[in-house]
């Protein structure tokens, strides 16, 4: 083990909820991540442009509805026409992008990839981007949905799952702090893949692994003011949720790779968890990238990433 991995785990030998892969990923990953990394490089920033690169067919097997939701927002739902109907669960997707991308691409197509990896119905939902909307804005939306969700929709929360990756872990997170402080019931469970849940940037990970990380090489201290215009608010819990007090919220497994920025912010948020007898796993990999089981669905480690979803939540 190196000395960085050696300084992000050293603090959590021995726990019964990490599981670290740390053998080196399989011929097909080593294969396609340069092809990953050249089309994370072209997509383009202006939101506009997301329509370029999506498939916004429907696939066989699924069907699909567009709510309309405030801001020229939509709310997607997309039903395996399949579905068990003895399984009320459903899914309550958070999408990632940086905050400032992601409504039409990613929301649409990592919820098909839900569906068609877990077996239930997924609503995933659009939220205004920063810089020119800022903090609340985003998660406003974010709770929108789950009010229609609950409100509109009948849907009791025990019977929702949460799930998000990247910036989509926070606003997922930063909704369930939210809710809390409202008094209001969370959601049954969660899942974070690759989420970001310090806007403070002090998880170790987000130094240690700075120039590491094959996705990343930025200084996120840069995002902060983007997000929120008062930067001394970072340690707020709805700002950093990985600031909250998590007691009371759901069961929830983390999904990450140990090359990445937000690693640390996944075995903090599941020591949390376990410290305070909730169940909760981290699902850690070595030399992968950023979000691999959304990005690149068809590698075995992406595989077994949702056969570990379908465990955790017995789908």
């Amino acid at each position: 083990m190196s000395d960085v991995l050696h300084e992000l785990f050293k603090d959590y030998e021995g726990v019964s909820w990490l599981t670290h892969i740390e053998t080196d990923p399989s011929p097909e990953a080593r294969k396609r991540m340069p092809e990953l990394m050249k089309k994370m490089e072209s997509y383009p920033m202006e939101p506009g442009n997301e329509l370029d690169f999506l498939d916004d067919s429907t696939p066989p097997g699924v069907t699909r509805e567009d709510i309309d939701a405030p801001h020229g927002l939509h709310l997607y739902y997309y039903e395996p026409k399949d579905k068990n109907p003895a399984e009320e669960r459903i899914i309550y997707y958070v999408h990632g992008g940086g905050f400032m991308r992601g409504n039409k691409y990613w929301c649409r197509t990592n919820a098909i990839l839900q569906v068609k990896n877990l077996g239930i119905p997924v609503y995933a939902c659009e939220y205004r981007y920063i810089p020119e909307h800022k903090y609340p804005k985003g998660i406003d939306d974010v709770e929108w949905g789950w009010n229609y969700l609950v409100n509109e929709r009948g849907i009791d929360p025990k019977k929702i799952i949460i799930t998000g990756e990247s910036a989509g872990g926070l606003y997922e997170t930063a909704l369930m702090v939210r809710l809390k402080r409202q008094g209001r019931q969370l959601p049954a469970g969660c899942v974070c893949i690759s989420g970001m849940l310090d806007m403070s940037t002090e998880s170790p990970s987000y130094t240690l692994n700075n120039g590491i990380d094959p996705m990343f090489s930025i200084d996120f201290k840069a995002v902060t003011p983007l997000y929120i215009d008062d930067v001394s608010r970072v340690q707020e819990p709805e700002v950093s949720p990985k600031y909250a007090d998590f007691t009371g919220f759901p069961e929830t497994i983390f999904f990450a790779d140990d090359t990445e920025v937000f690693v640390s912010d996944a075995l903090i948020g599941a020591d949390k968890l376990n410290k305070l007898g909730i169940r909760a796993e981290a699902y850690i990999t070595h030399g992968l990238t950023h979000c691999y089981a959304l990005e690149m669905p068809d590698l075995p480690e992406s595989h077994t990433c949702y056969k570990r979803m379908r465990e955790f939540f017995g789908l």
